[in-house]
Protein backbone atom coordinates (compact mmCIF):
# COMPACT_ATOMS: atom_id res chain seq x y z
CA UNK A 1 0.00 0.00 0.00
CA UNK A 2 2.97 2.34 0.99
CA UNK A 3 4.66 1.40 -1.69
CA UNK A 4 1.86 2.36 -4.04
CA UNK A 5 1.13 5.92 -2.52
CA UNK A 6 4.88 6.47 -3.17
CA UNK A 7 4.23 5.46 -7.18
CA UNK A 8 1.54 8.20 -7.27
CA UNK A 9 3.50 10.71 -5.56
CA UNK A 10 6.18 10.39 -7.72
CA UNK A 11 4.31 10.10 -10.95
CA UNK A 12 2.43 13.77 -10.04
CA UNK A 13 5.44 15.15 -8.73
CA UNK A 14 6.88 13.84 -12.55
CA UNK A 15 3.74 15.77 -14.01
CA UNK A 16 4.31 18.67 -12.37
CA UNK A 17 8.09 18.65 -13.73
CA UNK A 18 6.59 18.30 -17.14
CA UNK A 19 3.78 21.15 -16.57
CA UNK A 20 6.68 23.59 -15.18
CA UNK A 21 9.02 22.58 -17.72
CA UNK A 22 6.59 23.46 -20.64
CA UNK A 23 5.59 26.70 -19.20
CA UNK A 24 9.21 27.79 -18.56
CA UNK A 25 9.74 26.74 -22.77
CA UNK A 26 6.61 29.09 -23.31
CA UNK A 27 8.21 31.58 -21.33
CA UNK A 28 11.42 31.45 -22.81
CA UNK A 29 9.98 31.87 -26.28
CA UNK A 30 8.26 34.97 -25.34
CA UNK A 31 11.37 36.43 -23.91
CA UNK A 32 12.93 35.62 -27.54
CA UNK A 33 9.95 37.79 -28.97
CA UNK A 34 10.64 40.81 -26.49
CA UNK A 35 10.32 44.01 -28.23
CA UNK A 36 13.63 46.28 -27.32
CA UNK A 37 12.51 48.77 -29.72
CA UNK A 38 15.73 51.22 -30.55
CA UNK A 39 13.07 54.35 -31.25
CA UNK A 40 14.87 56.96 -33.33
CA UNK A 41 14.43 60.52 -33.82
CA UNK A 42 15.25 62.88 -36.73
CA UNK A 43 16.19 66.15 -34.92
CA UNK A 44 13.81 67.86 -37.75
CA UNK A 45 10.83 66.26 -35.68
CA UNK A 46 11.84 67.69 -32.10
CA UNK A 47 10.20 71.15 -32.63
CA UNK A 48 6.85 69.34 -33.13
CA UNK A 49 6.84 66.61 -30.04
CA UNK A 50 8.47 68.56 -27.13
CA UNK A 51 5.51 68.36 -25.62
CA UNK A 52 3.15 65.72 -26.78
CA UNK A 53 2.48 62.49 -25.26
CA UNK A 54 2.19 58.96 -26.94
CA UNK A 55 -1.78 58.82 -26.35
CA UNK A 56 -2.83 55.96 -28.70
CA UNK A 57 -5.49 57.65 -31.00
CA UNK A 58 -6.88 54.20 -32.94
CA UNK A 59 -5.95 51.49 -30.80
CA UNK A 60 -5.21 47.67 -33.51
CA UNK A 61 -8.97 46.46 -33.37
CA UNK A 62 -10.51 49.93 -34.20
CA UNK A 63 -7.51 50.25 -36.95
CA UNK A 64 -8.80 47.02 -38.42
CA UNK A 65 -12.36 48.15 -38.33
CA UNK A 66 -11.05 51.38 -40.37
CA UNK A 67 -9.30 49.48 -43.05
CA UNK A 68 -12.50 47.07 -43.42
CA UNK A 69 -14.64 50.50 -43.87
CA UNK A 70 -11.88 51.40 -46.31
CA UNK A 71 -11.94 48.28 -48.32
CA UNK A 72 -15.89 48.69 -48.70
CA UNK A 73 -15.62 52.24 -50.19
CA UNK A 74 -12.45 51.63 -52.55
CA UNK A 75 -12.73 50.25 -56.07
CA UNK A 76 -9.03 49.88 -56.42
CA UNK A 77 -8.68 47.54 -53.13
CA UNK A 78 -8.40 43.92 -54.45
CA UNK A 79 -9.36 41.02 -52.18
CA UNK A 80 -6.92 38.43 -53.07
CA UNK A 81 -8.95 35.69 -51.35
CA UNK A 82 -10.29 34.54 -55.20
CA UNK A 83 -10.76 31.13 -56.50
CA UNK A 84 -12.10 32.02 -60.32
CA UNK A 85 -11.64 34.59 -62.34
CA UNK A 86 -12.82 34.71 -66.32
CA UNK A 87 -10.82 34.83 -68.71
CA UNK A 88 -12.90 38.34 -69.84
CA UNK A 89 -12.32 39.72 -66.65
CA UNK A 90 -8.16 39.06 -67.17
CA UNK A 91 -8.97 40.61 -70.50
CA UNK A 92 -10.89 43.53 -69.54
CA UNK A 93 -8.21 44.21 -66.77
CA UNK A 94 -5.22 43.78 -69.08
CA UNK A 95 -7.26 45.99 -72.07
CA UNK A 96 -7.87 48.66 -69.16
CA UNK A 97 -4.49 50.30 -70.14
CA UNK A 98 -4.21 52.46 -73.05
CA UNK A 99 -1.07 53.28 -74.62
CA UNK A 100 -0.04 56.83 -73.84
CA UNK A 101 -0.24 59.55 -77.04
CA UNK A 102 2.45 59.89 -78.99
CA UNK A 103 5.36 61.62 -79.07
CA UNK A 104 7.16 59.75 -75.98
CA UNK A 105 10.75 59.52 -75.33
CA UNK A 106 12.92 56.25 -73.78
CA UNK A 107 15.73 58.65 -73.17
CA UNK A 108 17.07 60.66 -75.99
CA UNK A 109 14.96 58.50 -78.56
CA UNK A 110 11.45 58.56 -79.77
CA UNK A 111 9.21 55.74 -79.12
CA UNK A 112 8.30 54.45 -82.47
CA UNK A 113 5.26 52.92 -83.66
CA UNK A 114 6.67 49.53 -84.06
CA UNK A 115 7.95 49.50 -80.64
CA UNK A 116 4.34 50.22 -79.68
CA UNK A 117 2.98 47.03 -82.04
CA UNK A 118 5.79 44.84 -80.31
CA UNK A 119 4.25 45.60 -76.83
CA UNK A 120 0.94 45.50 -77.52
CA UNK A 121 1.77 42.08 -78.95
CA UNK A 122 3.97 40.77 -75.89
CA UNK A 123 0.68 41.12 -73.97
CA UNK A 124 -0.20 37.83 -75.03
CA UNK A 125 -3.72 38.51 -75.14
CA UNK A 126 -4.89 35.54 -77.83
CA UNK A 127 -3.23 32.66 -74.88
CA UNK A 128 -5.00 33.90 -72.21
CA UNK A 129 -6.51 31.21 -69.86
CA UNK A 130 -8.39 31.45 -66.06
CA UNK A 131 -5.38 30.15 -63.75
CA UNK A 132 -4.92 31.41 -60.82
CA UNK A 133 -1.78 31.34 -59.28
CA UNK A 134 -0.44 32.75 -56.01
CA UNK A 135 2.83 34.64 -55.52
CA UNK A 136 5.17 36.54 -53.31
CA UNK A 137 6.98 39.62 -54.36
CA UNK A 138 10.52 39.04 -53.39
CA UNK A 139 12.18 42.11 -55.13
CA UNK A 140 11.01 46.01 -54.77
CA UNK A 141 9.80 45.76 -58.73
CA UNK A 142 7.76 48.46 -60.35
CA UNK A 143 4.13 47.23 -61.37
CA UNK A 144 3.67 48.80 -64.97
CA UNK A 145 0.50 49.13 -67.09
CA UNK A 146 1.76 47.58 -70.05
CA UNK A 147 4.80 44.39 -70.11
CA UNK A 148 8.16 45.96 -71.09
CA UNK A 149 11.16 47.61 -70.12
CA UNK A 150 10.68 50.60 -72.39
CA UNK A 151 9.99 53.89 -70.61
CA UNK A 152 7.23 56.63 -71.58
CA UNK A 153 9.10 59.37 -70.88
CA UNK A 154 7.15 63.19 -71.85
CA UNK A 155 10.35 65.07 -72.83
CA UNK A 156 13.43 64.11 -74.37
CA UNK A 157 15.73 65.58 -71.40
CA UNK A 158 13.72 64.86 -67.93
CA UNK A 159 13.29 61.24 -67.40
CA UNK A 160 11.17 61.43 -63.91
CA UNK A 161 7.82 60.53 -64.81
CA UNK A 162 6.99 57.06 -66.94
CA UNK A 163 3.75 57.10 -68.20
CA UNK A 164 3.45 53.37 -68.63
CA UNK A 165 4.72 53.13 -64.20
CA UNK A 166 2.08 52.18 -62.40
CA UNK A 167 3.31 51.83 -58.75
CA UNK A 168 6.08 50.20 -56.95
CA UNK A 169 5.48 46.64 -55.17
CA UNK A 170 7.42 46.40 -51.85
CA UNK A 171 9.27 42.77 -50.62
CA UNK A 172 7.06 40.42 -49.15
CA UNK A 173 3.65 41.75 -50.83
CA UNK A 174 1.18 39.15 -52.13
CA UNK A 175 0.10 38.69 -55.52
CA UNK A 176 -2.04 36.91 -57.66
CA UNK A 177 -0.59 35.62 -61.04
CA UNK A 178 -3.16 36.05 -63.78
CA UNK A 179 -1.40 35.91 -67.29
CA UNK A 180 2.13 35.67 -68.56
CA UNK A 181 3.59 37.48 -71.12
CA UNK A 182 4.94 36.45 -75.04
CA UNK A 183 8.37 36.59 -74.14
CA UNK A 184 7.29 35.17 -70.44
CA UNK A 185 9.89 37.98 -68.98
CA UNK A 186 6.25 39.34 -67.22
CA UNK A 187 3.22 38.21 -65.39
CA UNK A 188 0.32 40.03 -65.10
CA UNK A 189 -1.09 40.47 -61.39
CA UNK A 190 -3.43 41.23 -59.31
CA UNK A 191 -1.91 42.89 -55.71
CA UNK A 192 -4.09 44.28 -53.13
CA UNK A 193 -3.49 47.80 -54.17
CA UNK A 194 -3.17 47.50 -58.18
CA UNK A 195 -3.44 45.18 -60.80
CA UNK A 196 -0.85 45.26 -64.01
CA UNK A 197 2.19 43.88 -65.37
CA UNK A 198 5.39 42.50 -62.81
CA UNK A 199 8.59 40.69 -63.77
CA UNK A 200 8.50 37.31 -63.47
CA UNK A 201 12.20 37.85 -61.89
CA UNK A 202 10.78 39.25 -58.95
CA UNK A 203 7.92 37.03 -58.30
CA UNK A 204 8.22 33.65 -56.17
CA UNK A 205 5.31 31.09 -56.59
CA UNK A 206 4.00 30.41 -53.11
CA UNK A 207 2.29 26.80 -52.26
CA UNK A 208 -0.50 27.45 -49.57
CA UNK A 209 1.70 26.82 -46.15
CA UNK A 210 4.26 29.18 -47.22
CA UNK A 211 1.78 32.05 -48.18
CA UNK A 212 0.50 32.07 -44.96
CA UNK A 213 3.62 31.94 -43.13
CA UNK A 214 4.99 34.99 -44.86
CA UNK A 215 1.56 37.14 -45.29
CA UNK A 216 -0.36 36.00 -42.34
CA UNK A 217 1.95 35.69 -40.09
CA UNK A 218 1.18 37.19 -36.40
CA UNK A 219 4.73 37.19 -35.22
CA UNK A 220 6.55 39.79 -37.33
CA UNK A 221 8.12 43.09 -37.38
CA UNK A 222 7.22 46.04 -39.53
CA UNK A 223 9.86 48.31 -40.95
CA UNK A 224 10.54 51.19 -39.42
CA UNK A 225 13.23 53.20 -41.49
CA UNK A 226 12.64 54.32 -44.81
CA UNK A 227 14.44 52.10 -46.70
CA UNK A 228 16.94 49.10 -45.13
CA UNK A 229 19.18 47.75 -47.39
CA UNK A 230 20.56 43.75 -46.67
CA UNK A 231 22.84 43.17 -49.19
CA UNK A 232 20.64 43.89 -52.53
CA UNK A 233 17.36 43.60 -50.78
CA UNK A 234 15.70 47.02 -50.38
CA UNK A 235 12.85 46.96 -47.94
CA UNK A 236 10.50 49.64 -47.70
CA UNK A 237 8.88 51.54 -44.63
CA UNK A 238 5.71 49.58 -43.51
CA UNK A 239 6.96 45.91 -44.96
CA UNK A 240 6.55 43.26 -42.57
CA UNK A 241 8.51 39.95 -42.00
CA UNK A 242 7.88 36.90 -39.82
CA UNK A 243 10.27 37.41 -37.20
CA UNK A 244 12.18 34.34 -35.70
CA UNK A 245 13.62 35.50 -32.52
CA UNK A 246 15.67 38.47 -31.47
CA UNK A 247 19.31 38.91 -29.81
CA UNK A 248 21.25 41.49 -28.74
CA UNK A 249 20.29 44.48 -31.08
CA UNK A 250 18.75 43.09 -33.32
CA UNK A 251 15.86 41.12 -35.15
CA UNK A 252 16.25 37.95 -37.17
CA UNK A 253 13.35 37.53 -39.66
CA UNK A 254 12.74 35.07 -42.62
CA UNK A 255 12.58 37.04 -45.88
CA UNK A 256 11.13 35.17 -48.85
CA UNK A 257 13.12 34.07 -51.42
CA UNK A 258 12.83 32.67 -54.78
CA UNK A 259 14.26 28.72 -55.65
CA UNK A 260 15.75 27.83 -58.91
CA UNK A 261 12.23 26.26 -59.79
CA UNK A 262 10.54 29.02 -59.41
CA UNK A 263 9.06 29.08 -55.90
CA UNK A 264 9.21 31.01 -52.73
CA UNK A 265 11.93 29.48 -50.09
CA UNK A 266 12.48 30.90 -46.32
CA UNK A 267 15.58 32.56 -45.27
CA UNK A 268 16.93 34.19 -42.23
CA UNK A 269 18.47 37.27 -42.24
CA UNK A 270 19.27 40.06 -39.43
CA UNK A 271 17.82 43.64 -39.45
CA UNK A 272 18.88 46.55 -36.71
CA UNK A 273 16.47 46.69 -33.85
CA UNK A 274 16.38 50.56 -35.23
CA UNK A 275 15.11 49.66 -38.13
CA UNK A 276 11.93 48.15 -36.91
CA UNK A 277 9.29 47.22 -34.37
CA UNK A 278 7.64 43.94 -33.71
CA UNK A 279 4.25 44.28 -34.70
CA UNK A 280 2.87 47.62 -35.93
CA UNK A 281 4.05 50.68 -33.78
CA UNK A 282 1.41 52.27 -31.81
CA UNK A 283 -1.11 54.96 -33.65
CA UNK A 284 -0.26 58.30 -31.65
CA UNK A 285 0.65 62.04 -32.96
CA UNK A 286 4.51 61.55 -31.75
CA UNK A 287 4.93 58.36 -33.98
CA UNK A 288 3.12 60.58 -36.69
CA UNK A 289 5.64 63.12 -36.96
CA UNK A 290 8.80 60.62 -36.43
CA UNK A 291 8.14 58.47 -39.33
CA UNK A 292 7.28 61.43 -41.46
CA UNK A 293 10.41 62.76 -41.10
CA UNK A 294 12.17 59.22 -41.45
CA UNK A 295 11.69 60.11 -44.81
CA UNK A 296 12.92 63.97 -45.19
CA UNK A 297 15.06 64.23 -48.07
CA UNK A 298 13.89 60.78 -49.41
CA UNK A 299 14.26 61.49 -53.36
CA UNK A 300 10.71 61.74 -55.24
CA UNK A 301 10.00 58.86 -58.03
CA UNK A 302 6.77 58.93 -59.83
CA UNK A 303 5.19 55.66 -58.80
CA UNK A 304 7.83 54.64 -56.82
CA UNK A 305 10.35 54.13 -59.74
CA UNK A 306 14.12 54.41 -59.35
CA UNK A 307 13.71 53.44 -55.46
CA UNK A 308 12.21 56.67 -54.30
CA UNK A 309 8.25 57.71 -53.40
CA UNK A 310 5.72 60.01 -54.68
CA UNK A 311 2.84 62.13 -52.91
CA UNK A 312 0.83 58.76 -52.38
CA UNK A 313 2.97 55.91 -51.21
CA UNK A 314 5.03 58.48 -48.89
CA UNK A 315 1.41 58.79 -46.93
CA UNK A 316 0.80 54.75 -47.13
CA UNK A 317 3.97 53.96 -46.12
CA UNK A 318 4.08 55.65 -43.02
CA UNK A 319 0.39 55.01 -42.14
CA UNK A 320 1.51 51.39 -42.86
CA UNK A 321 3.50 51.06 -39.79
CA UNK A 322 0.25 51.88 -37.81
CA UNK A 323 -1.25 48.84 -39.53
CA UNK A 324 -3.56 50.59 -42.07
CA UNK A 325 -4.60 50.20 -45.79
CA UNK A 326 -4.62 53.02 -47.99
CA UNK A 327 -5.47 52.86 -51.54
CA UNK A 328 -2.12 53.56 -53.79
CA UNK A 329 -3.33 56.76 -55.41
CA UNK A 330 -4.86 60.34 -54.13
CA UNK A 331 -7.54 60.15 -55.94
CA UNK A 332 -8.87 56.95 -54.26
CA UNK A 333 -7.26 57.85 -50.70
CA UNK A 334 -9.07 61.41 -50.79
CA UNK A 335 -12.22 59.95 -50.99
CA UNK A 336 -12.29 56.65 -48.72
CA UNK A 337 -9.65 57.44 -45.66
CA UNK A 338 -10.71 59.43 -42.54
CA UNK A 339 -13.04 62.38 -41.59
CA UNK A 340 -13.11 64.88 -44.10
CA UNK A 341 -13.56 68.33 -44.31
CA UNK A 342 -13.92 70.19 -47.33
CA UNK A 343 -12.21 73.32 -48.19
CA UNK A 344 -14.14 73.61 -52.00
CA UNK A 345 -15.26 77.28 -52.91
CA UNK A 346 -13.18 78.69 -50.17
CA UNK A 347 -10.66 81.59 -50.62
CA UNK A 348 -7.31 81.36 -49.98
CA UNK A 349 -7.55 82.92 -46.68
CA UNK A 350 -10.59 80.78 -46.05
CA UNK A 351 -8.62 77.73 -46.58
CA UNK A 352 -5.94 78.96 -44.62
CA UNK A 353 -7.95 80.53 -41.47
CA UNK A 354 -10.04 77.03 -41.59
CA UNK A 355 -6.59 74.96 -41.58
CA UNK A 356 -5.14 77.10 -38.67
CA UNK A 357 -7.60 76.58 -36.28
CA UNK A 358 -8.07 73.04 -36.76
CA UNK A 359 -5.81 71.99 -33.49
CA UNK A 360 -6.53 68.41 -34.16
CA UNK A 361 -2.99 67.71 -36.39
CA UNK A 362 -1.20 66.29 -37.97
CA UNK A 363 -3.94 65.51 -40.67
CA UNK A 364 -3.90 65.42 -44.14
CA UNK A 365 -3.94 67.99 -46.69
CA UNK A 366 -5.43 66.41 -50.34
CA UNK A 367 -5.57 68.82 -53.65
CA UNK A 368 -5.72 67.02 -56.99
CA UNK A 369 -3.43 64.48 -58.02
CA UNK A 370 -1.45 65.56 -54.48
CA UNK A 371 -1.47 64.70 -50.58
CA UNK A 372 0.32 66.66 -47.73
CA UNK A 373 1.08 66.32 -43.89
CA UNK A 374 0.12 69.25 -42.45
CA UNK A 375 2.11 69.90 -39.38
CA UNK A 376 0.82 72.48 -37.04
CA UNK A 377 2.23 75.92 -36.37
CA UNK A 378 5.75 76.68 -35.29
CA UNK A 379 7.75 80.14 -34.48
CA UNK A 380 4.80 81.95 -36.24
CA UNK A 381 4.95 79.68 -39.04
CA UNK A 382 2.82 76.87 -40.54
CA UNK A 383 4.19 73.85 -42.01
CA UNK A 384 3.65 70.82 -44.61
CA UNK A 385 5.66 67.58 -45.10
CA UNK A 386 5.19 65.99 -48.70
CA UNK A 387 7.00 64.61 -51.45
CA UNK A 388 7.28 66.94 -53.55
CA UNK A 389 7.28 66.56 -57.32
CA UNK A 390 8.38 69.95 -58.45
CA UNK A 391 11.07 69.77 -60.63
CA UNK A 392 13.69 71.12 -58.57
CA UNK A 393 12.68 69.63 -55.77
CA UNK A 394 12.04 66.39 -56.31
CA UNK A 395 12.34 64.66 -52.59
CA UNK A 396 10.44 64.63 -49.44
CA UNK A 397 10.85 68.19 -47.56
CA UNK A 398 9.49 70.14 -44.64
CA UNK A 399 7.94 73.52 -46.42
CA UNK A 400 6.11 76.23 -45.11
CA UNK A 401 2.56 75.51 -46.03
CA UNK A 402 2.09 79.61 -46.64
CA UNK A 403 4.62 79.60 -49.52
CA UNK A 404 3.32 77.22 -51.53
CA UNK A 405 2.01 78.52 -54.83
CA UNK A 406 -0.74 76.16 -55.53
CA UNK A 407 -3.03 76.99 -51.79
CA UNK A 408 -5.88 77.45 -53.40
CA UNK A 409 -6.51 74.07 -54.96
CA UNK A 410 -5.71 72.70 -51.69
CA UNK A 411 -9.81 71.22 -51.49
CA UNK A 412 -9.68 68.57 -48.68
CA UNK A 413 -8.94 67.84 -44.90
CA UNK A 414 -8.63 64.41 -44.09
CA UNK A 415 -7.96 63.16 -40.82
CA UNK A 416 -6.87 59.82 -39.83
CA UNK A 417 -9.09 59.45 -36.55
CA UNK A 418 -12.96 57.88 -36.35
Amino acid sequence: MHKRIIFILIILLCFGCSNKKKIKNEDVKKEELRDDYIEVIPSSTLKYIENLDNEIILNYDEINKYNNDIKQKSKTIYDLNIDYITKEEILNYINSYKIPTLPKYNGKNNITNNEIEEILQNRNIDNIDNSITKGIIVNRTNLKSFPTDINFFDNATINNFDALQETELQVNTPIIILHESKDKKWNFVISSTYIGWVKVDDIGIANDDEYNYFISNKDFIVITNSFVKINDILLDMGVKLPIVSTKGEKYKVSIPIKNDDGFIEKKEIEIEKNDGHIGFLPYTKRNIYIQSFKYENVPYSWGGMDYGVDCSSFISNVYKTFGFIFPRNTSEQRNTIGISISLENKSIDEKLNIIYNETDYPFLLYKPGHVMIYLGENNGHHYIIHASGNINELKVMEYELEKLTYIDTIDKIVKIKI
